[in-house]
């Protein structure tokens, strides 16, 4: 669907209406970043082949148009919002863009946090404002490139309704009354009532549950002060599946980093790395140079036509949930036709080649093709071209692979072709690294209080095998049902950054635990805008942006190299918002005694940074401290480092193999009873940090985690992760295959005439749940009509447009697996109705909506709306300073249908929310939630 143009709609800002009169007259319309070509009325005579040539509007029409529909002056407050102009129309006699704009600005790197790749970034200040903000070229991962989301960070920090004062609630809890206090009587209150947690003799009833953080040093230092285990996230809603699967393989790395710049070959299953995959403007950078500067062919299996799936060389949509059946056809294929690098197998599998073809030999092309609807042929020959190119090719697989109740076996099987293949580690090939971000060997943060003994069932639930096998990764969809349940309560919930009523499944439920005292007895914010959460709370904290707050911070490194960047204050703070690096040491000293030591007062949040980052190398005749550094430069990466490819050959030192013991049959390395390497070729390298000190194309490690079996044995030869179950555990045991294997999901083998499977997915503008708040993006998506394809409209009676009703079914392979959760396979309590866009780009058996969208709080751009009453929470905002006029006289795209579907114009409103269809769906291997394996039924309203 396309939006009307702001010249149609009648509402121009003056920028707007300023670039209009310069392109009009070669029929454009400039908005949101992109151009549309306006239909031109053809004048032609009955036998004219040619239309008349359009001319441009006069200075006077344009004057004209100007004062009927946008001449009114803006109403800005004394703080002119970002994206008003301060020109009043046109024929004024000044220059634009205005030229001393940039004269006399200081420039502070920092690190992007609107979505979890954390680009460098570099704001632009003047007279203490940021006026700009663009990517900063010495980050060694973005390398200068920002993404929109980055562009309208200075909508995030300059927005009318952001928080800027504490706030407790008056009245019950989500009755939306709301007064202003101190910081003071908050941190009293919070202190006071974390010190009665404590002594209660419970302190994991204290819960700190965060959504994107990037702070997690300090958030553990605290936790592990007061004693609680209860530290959750949304890693579950997120790529536990996906991260398990790695860690299978590798034990060393939950996240692989393709070498694409280098590639000749990138097969990608359920990526969307072009919008919005984790690393997405470093991953997308290296995949096109790797296409347009080394020739590499991007190949793509996706459900849906994303924007990654469109720019690829061939795109194929797999029926959902099957993209392991494809990639193990795959593997048929590349052992039946002789084009496996058996060297690299027999050196480097923990099985022989042999010993796979007989656990996948069944898995056919033709197969495949009954359960995915992909032809063999193309299978057969994607699989070759693929093996030709190697080592020079990878695998790229996201939440399109991941996100099913069957997402481990499905990755395991993708990543099992570059085994295959003989990639794994090479240049061009599927490569990981040791650290998902700082060289914390190297650059350690200053040192803080020891985890606390005990368990916590929120943090790790006893159902879910692999969730916290290698590292903490938490369950975090199932937290608010073993509330409802009864198998958990919370004293004190603390939640940050976090938006879980919206983006979590079963919003119902959700909402339910939330205004439920008994089960959380009170509620703590910490967020800059007042959102859904804070609505729910008891107590809302004021949090700093990422452009007023210190922190340091890296992300896996496509460089394969680890390097360390700083966020650091642009600006102070916008009223009395406050960072939890200063909240944290305040309350510990409140609660007093043994934690008031770990936060000591003379340590403020600078020195703890300088304390961090004191070992980082710098040119002392360029720069004073390393601080200095990073004000000047935003990041490090060693020169001296080299790539990490193939470290497994890496040669162990004659002082590695002091006192070491080879064992003869294996050739596996130990010294002191724990793994450092293998023979190989008859030297001893380290090899891979596994059981086997190979890949574990078998895994007994999480076949035996399944049975809950002890595995310290094996973990002793890795040497680097993995665990046994804790006892809590007990009476939870799975059959987790330890060969590649294909899983078939129950309901979705027996879909009625009226079902579809739901997926969902993220546009290249919105995280999940973060950016509808923010204007200018808010502007390019606001709407989320579902997709289906146009056999699926047909079959249902459906043109483009047409509102329907979709109720969703709880999964029945879930309640078989795991009955005593008593999710049962019923529908979910809640309907949705939203409006179709017919498409051929997905699958006919699919049907697709974005998250992101359907916000009923977290500001009026979020809700689209351009006026009304906001309520009792801007207590918490300065509405005097900070006024918008642009988007309250320009959101074209209100819908003022009032929630008569017959009345909606489409493009309008504020999008629909999902998860009030999506039913809670972990998979229990690894504990992810099955996002893309819904089933819903249809029906047109």
């Amino acid at each position: 669907m396309s939006k009307p143009s702001h010249f149609q709609q009648g509402r121009l800002s003056r920028r707007r209406f300023l670039r209009l009169g310069s392109v009009l007259a070669a029929g454009y319309v400039t908005g949101c970043g992109s151009r549309k070509r306006l239909d031109v009325e053809k004048k032609t005579g009955a036998n004219s082949e040619q239309p008349a040539k359009a001319s441009a509007p006069t200075p006077e029409e344009n004057l004209k148009v100007w004062k009927k529909k946008a001449g009114k002056p803006y109403a800005t407050g004394p703080f002119r919002m970002p994206g008003i102009g301060p020109l009043s129309g046109p024929g004024r006699g000044v220059k634009f863009p205005d030229p001393e704009k940039y004269k006399n600005v200081t420039k502070v790197h920092g690190m992007c946090q609107l979505c979890s790749t954390v680009c460098g970034i570099t704001g632009i200040v003047k007279d203490g404002r940021i006026i700009k903000v663009e990517g900063n070229p010495a980050d060694p991962n973005s390398q200068g490139r920002l993404c929109a989301r980055g562009q309208a960070a200075l909508n995030h920090q300059y927005h009318p309704e952001r928080l800027l004062y504490p706030m407790k609630r008056v009245g019950p809890r989500g009755g939306g009354r709301w007064k202003r206090i101190t910081w003071e009587e908050a941190l009293d209150e919070i202190a006071a009532r974390l010190k009665k947690v404590r002594e209660s003799g419970k302190p994991h009833e204290f819960a700190f549950h965060q959504g994107r953080s990037r702070s997690g040093e300090i958030i553990s230092a605290f936790l592990n002060a007061f004693g609680t285990k209860t530290h959750l996230n949304h890693r579950g809603l997120c790529s536990a599946a996906r991260r398990t699967a790695n860690q299978s393989l590798l034990f060393e790395s939950d996240w692989d980093l393709g070498d694409f710049e280098n590639a000749k070959y990138i097969l990608n299953f359920g990526s969307n790395m072009f919008e919005c995959h984790q690393g997405h403007i470093p991953g997308a950078l290296r995949i096109q140079r790797g296409r347009f500067q080394n020739g590499a062919k991007l190949v793509t299996f996706d459900v849906r036509m994303s924007n990654t799936a469109g720019n690829s060389d061939e795109f194929y949509r797999p029926f959902p949930g099957t993209d392991g059946a494809i990639a193990l056809a795959m593997c048929h294929t590349i052992i039946k036709e002789g084009k496996a690098n058996k060297e690299f197998f027999n050196d480097w599998a923990n099985c022989t080649l042999d010993e796979l073809w007989e656990q996948i030999k069944d898995y056919t092309p033709e197969w495949a093709e009954k359960v995915s609807t992909v032809s063999a042929d193309v299978i057969r020959r994607i699989a070759i071209e693929f093996a030709e190119a190697a080592p020079a090719c990878t695998t790229l697989c996201n939440r399109g692979s991941s996100a099913h109740l069957n997402g481990f076996y499905n990755d395991r099987a993708i990543q099992l072709l570059n085994v295959l293949v003989g990639s794994v580690g090479k240049k061009g090939g599927w490569c990981w690294m040791w650290t998902g971000g700082i060289d914390k060997k190297r650059f350690s943060p200053p040192p803080s209080a020891p985890s606390p003994e005990g368990t916590s069932i929120l943090a790790d639930p006893p159902e879910f095998v692999l969730a916290n096998a290698w590292n903490t990764m938490r369950v975090g969809e199932i937290v608010y049902w073993y509330l409802k349940t009864g198998r958990a309560r919370i004293q004190l919930y603390m939640t940050y950054n976090l938006d879980s009523p919206l983006t979590w499944p079963e919003m119902d439920v959700t909402k339910d635990v939330f205004l439920d005292e008994e089960k959380i007895n009170f509620h703590v914010c910490i967020n800059p805008f007042f959102n859904e959460t804070a609505s729910l709370a008891d107590m809302v904290l004021p949090w700093t942006t990422f452009m007023e707050r210190w922190d340091v911070d890296a992300r896996g490194a496509y460089r394969l190299k680890p390097y360390i960047s700083m966020r650091r204050p642009m600006i102070e703070p916008l009223g009395e918002a406050k960072d939890i690096r200063e909240i944290f040491p305040e309350i510990a000293r409140r609660i007093g005694g043994d934690m008031a030591k770990w936060f000591p007062k003379e340590r403020t949040v600078e020195k703890y940074m300088e304390e961090w980052i004191q070992n980082v190398p710098y040119d002392k005749k360029k720069f004073n401290s390393a601080m200095e550094f990073f004000a000047k430069i935003g990041a490090f990466e060693d020169p001296d480092e080299e790539p990490y490819y193939e470290p497994y050959l890496k040669p162990l030192s004659d002082d590695d193999m002091k006192g070491a013991v080879v064992d003869e049959k294996t050739g596996i390395i130990t010294r002191n009873g724990k793994g450092i390497g293998i023979m190989y070729k008859g030297k001893p390298v380290r090899g891979f940090k596994t059981p086997s000190r190979k890949i574990e194309v078998r895994s007994q490690f999480v076949a035996k985690l399944g049975k809950n079996e002890d595995v310290s044995d094996l973990v002793a030869i890795a040497n680097s992760k993995g665990k046994s179950r804790p006892a809590h555990h007990a009476g939870h045991t799975y059959d987790i295959k330890e060969w590649p294997h294909y899983m078939q999901i129950q309901e979705h083998a027996n879909l009625k005439d009226d079902q579809l499977i739901m997926t969902s997915f993220k546009w290249n503008v919105h995280n999940h749940g973060r950016t509808a708040n923010l204007k200018w993006l808010a502007e390019i998506v606001h709407s989320n009509p579902a997709w289906i394809h146009p056999e699926t409209a047909k079959k249902f009676g459906l043109q483009d447009g047409d509102w329907i009703e979709l109720t969703a079914f709880r999964s029945p392979t879930v309640d078989k697996l795991m009955p005593h959760l008593k999710l049962g396979s019923g529908p979910v309590s809640g309907k949705l109705r939203i409006p179709v866009f017919i498409t051929p780009g997905i699958h006919p058996k699919a049907i697709a909506i974005s998250n992101s969208l359907g916000h009923w709080q977290y500001t009026r751009v979020a809700q689209a709306r351009k006026d009304g009453a906001i309520g009792e929470q801007q207590a918490g905002m300065d509405l005097k300073t900070f006024r918008d006029d642009d988007w309250e006289r320009n959101m074209w795209w209100q819908d003022d249908s009032n929630g008569d579907y017959k009345k909606w114009k489409p493009n309008t409103g504020n999008g629909w929310a999902q998860n009030i269809v999506l039913p809670i769906m972990p998979d229990p291997i690894s504990g992810q939630q099955a996002f893309n394996d819904t089933v819903v039924s249809i029906r047109k309203l």
